[in-house]
């Protein structure tokens, strides 16, 4: 369903006006954050998401919200907005998908490819999720994978290449085209400092994360004379609702702070606005100077 107000929500700055943005994994945590700056900015906004009520399994996102939706929050800035409920990690339902958007809101100029986790199981998927909280009335949290490169049940590998890797190739491809007729546009993917940093274990998570950086430099080559950007950023210790309060590790970090949505939010902004025209395959850190 396609949702629009008639007024904006009084920001100056609508440098995205007549673009169409899809961000993907948009219905909470990061990928609303994004949706909703795309918004301000002028953008219409499509949100992929396999759930697109996730935010409400997580207290710390509930919180955030304005709105029902995050399709209503982003319609409140004046813009046309629309959401698609669907599994990216299958390439047929991505590229359906992707073109329904298109046919929708007549094409598509940037895509944040956001969707994934380190996870095997997230908690809007465990019993009891429809009530917020499992059957000891405790919150539900996410299964996080603990394999390792050496030990990786099949089942964890596939899920986890699966929801960060695949989505990621698959909207990518799809969008492709969209952008091509627009004659250019911005792609930007989502990896982690996971993805940067090696460690024996939370594997194949970093795995998929490093390979989401060759793909993207790989991607900027092949469409640069397209017009077509294609950067990445590599998030580390930010706090969301799925990832939780890690404060106690800002003394680790140079800039002694964990890092915010907002954070990321001004780093996407800078990769889809002209301020980065001449920035491409590249990908950037976010993590207050930890692995620097």
């Amino acid at each position: 369903m396609l949702v629009g107000t008639g007024a904006g929500a009084g920001v100056a700055d609508r440098q995205l006006r007549g673009k169409v943005a899809l961000v993907t994994g948009g219905a909470r945590g990061l990928g609303r954050g994004y949706a909703l700056r795309l918004a301000e900015l002028g953008a219409d906004v499509a949100i992929l998401d396999r759930n697109l009520d996730a935010a409400g399994v997580y207290e710390f996102e509930r919180n955030l919200m304005t709105a029902a939706t995050v399709q209503e929050e982003c319609a409140a800035h004046g813009i046309r907005a629309l959401a698609r409920e669907v599994d990216l990690a299958d390439r047929g339902a991505a590229e359906r998908a992707v073109a329904s958007v298109a046919g929708e809101l007549g094409g598509i100029d940037i895509a944040v490819c956001n969707a994934g986790g380190g996870t095997t199981r997230f908690a809007d998927e465990m019993p009891g999720a429809g009530s917020v909280a499992g059957a000891d009335g405790r919150e539900l949290a996410d299964t996080n994978t603990e394999a390792t490169a050496s030990d990786c049940p099949q089942e964890v590998l596939t899920r986890v290449l699966d929801i960060n890797l695949m989505t990621c190739m698959y909207t990518c491809m799809a969008v492709v085209p969209h952008l091509k007729r627009r004659g250019g546009g911005k792609i930007v993917t989502v990896s982690s400092t996971a993805g940067l940093v090696a460690s024996g274990g939370y594997h194949p998570y970093g795995t998929a994360k490093a390979a989401i950086v060759h793909y993207t430099r790989a991607l900027a080559q092949e469409l640069g004379p397209h017009g077509i950007n294609v950067n990445s950023i590599a998030p580390g210790i930010i706090r969301t609702g799925r990832l939780g309060d890690r404060a106690h590790l800002g003394p680790r970090i140079p800039l002694r702070r964990e890092g915010t949505i907002a954070d990321c939010v001004k780093v996407v902004e800078f990769l889809v606005t002209d301020l980065s025209d001449y920035v491409t395959g590249c990908t950037i850190p976010i993590d207050g100077g930890l692995y620097h």
